[in-house]
């Protein structure tokens, strides 16, 4: 016969899940690390060499670093800047550069190539061969530091270009990953939001592989987080401690300096004048910084790649000439931005997430899913006033619109012809940046929320979701059966 306690065995089942799922509710930032590390492992392994978008000027931008040159100075005698890569990587980064320009060929696999790889004599010795950036000349340091320090390590291993491709990789992703989940582990209400954004198609492949963006997302939610706890009164306002995670923040990419529009939600507006000190200490390291990079000859954006090849006047591509062209023209700016935001439908299936050199697309009823997803996960309650929500709202909103017009305006100053229909060179994928802070607008705005349960369960399976979708995509384009 069972005992009394064996009969009331059953009756304990349900507190003690009870239990175990309360903890997990708020634990976001523990399943945004098992997830962005397991599916950003599978992705860093199965994207073939080079295919990260833009990622040979990454790679030779961080190599140069380890090798001294923080500042982009050694030019060619057209004066564009490079650097001078081993002859035993630039072989190997070679024999990558032209299977990649094979991707479509009828028959292609990098299964075949890898075979290839596998085969091919060991390199041989030369001279280092000079490469040119093309476009990463003015990407600051601080964007790159997980990846310098990878490439060090790969250095020091004396690895060759694959090996210290992948080694630069996993410093990236363990890094920014760590970056991301100590944000979401600070940041009130938003939590599960983060973790979502984090494992976006398009953030969880710009950690995957070696670019800026996943420095430049993790930063930003850093940043919001650490001034939504100022203003819900949990924090202490601690300026030194704001003012690094902002300075790395904007010094990721130029158009983040909008961000620091932000310091505006740590006060009510009446306040900000009289803490105006406060607030500089917060601010201007970062703007101080961000424009004396610029004036350290920085701002070089490689335009030679399209004015040399269209055989178009080089003026057209001079920041100082066109902003000229704008104060006689005043029309033309805006009429270019319009015509590209029109095609919004591209933008945001690029913000959500095309891979590769925007030639790998997810299955086309991921975008919709991940959509609605996205708007749903950034319903989140705030316990704040109305004016002060509002406030919160408008200075979200402000900074969204800085953030995608010095996008624009960068774009269009450096890279877009007189006579282009649109703003040659924006993508959908520098507007991740500011999903965190268009949540926080949309979510102090609408302020209303459905339980947490509900938003856990909405943003881990969207972020499983994402995963598999990202290595999906790869294994369909780049890995086809042969």
């Amino acid at each position: 016969m069972a005992s009394v306690d064996e009969l009331k065995a059953p009756l304990q089942i349900e507190p003690v899940v009870g239990s175990r799922a309360r903890a997990l509710l708020a634990k976001p930032a523990s399943v945004f690390v098992v997830l962005s590390l397991a599916f950003g492992m599978i992705t860093l392994i199965l994207t073939p060499p080079l295919r990260g978008p833009d990622e040979p000027a990454h790679f030779f931008r961080i190599y140069a670093i380890t090798q001294g040159e923080i500042v982009p100075t050694t030019a060619d005698a057209n004066g564009r800047k490079g650097m001078f890569l081993p002859y035993r990587l630039y072989q190997d980064f070679e024999f990558f550069d032209a299977r990649r320009g094979k991707l479509f060929e009828k028959g292609f696999s990098y299964r075949s190539v890898l075979d290839e790889y596998r085969q091919r004599p060991a390199p041989a010795d030369g001279p280092p061969v000079f490469v040119l950036y093309a476009g990463s000349e003015g990407y600051n340091p601080v964007s790159y530091l997980p990846f310098v320090a990878g490439a060090l390590l790969a250095r020091l291993a004396n690895l060759d270009f694959a090996g210290s491709l992948l080694l630069m990789r996993l410093a990236g992703l363990i890094t920014m990953t760590m970056v991301i989940a100590y944000a979401i582990a600070i940041v009130p209400r938003f939590g599960w939001t983060f973790l979502f954004i984090g494992m976006l198609p398009a953030a969880l492949y710009g950690r995957a592989v070696i670019s800026p963006d996943g420095a430049a997302l993790a930063y930003t939610m850093v940043v919001v987080a650490l001034y939504l706890r100022v203003a819900l009164g949990m924090d202490p306002e601690k300026p030194w401690r704001q003012s690094l995670w902002m300075a790395l923040c904007v010094l990721c990419k130029p158009p983040q300096l909008a961000f620091i529009l932000l310091a505006a939600i740590t006060r009510p507006p009446r306040e900000l004048l009289s803490h105006w000190r406060a607030v500089a200490l917060i601010v201007l390291p970062a703007a101080v910084l961000s424009i004396l990079w610029a004036t350290m000859g920085s701002v070089d954006v490689a335009a030679w790649r399209y004015y040399e090849g269209a055989q178009l006047p080089k003026e057209q591509f001079d920041p100082v000439w066109k902003l000229r062209y704008m104060l006689e023209h005043p029309l033309h700016f805006p009429s270019q931005m319009l015509a590209d935001i029109r095609d919004i439908d591209r933008l945001w299936s690029q913000l959500i997430g095309i891979l590769g050199w925007l030639d790998t697309g997810l299955r086309a009823w991921v975008y919709p899913v991940l959509s609605i997803i996205l708007i749903g996960v950034s319903f989140v309650r705030l316990e704040l006033d109305r004016r002060s929500r509002h406030w919160i709202a408008l200075v979200a909103a402000v900074t969204v619109l800085g953030y995608v017009l010095a996008h624009y305006l960068i774009f269009y100053l450096a890279w877009t012809p007189i006579g282009s229909n649109r703003v040659e060179g924006v993508q959908g994928r520098y507007f991740v940046m500011a999903l965190p802070v268009a949540a926080l607008g949309l979510g102090a705005l609408v302020n209303r929320a459905p339980a947490v349960v509900v938003t856990a369960l909405l943003a881990s399976s969207g972020a499983i979701l994402s995963g598999v979708a990202v290595v999906e995509a790869i294994l369909r384009v780049d890995w086809p059966p042969v």
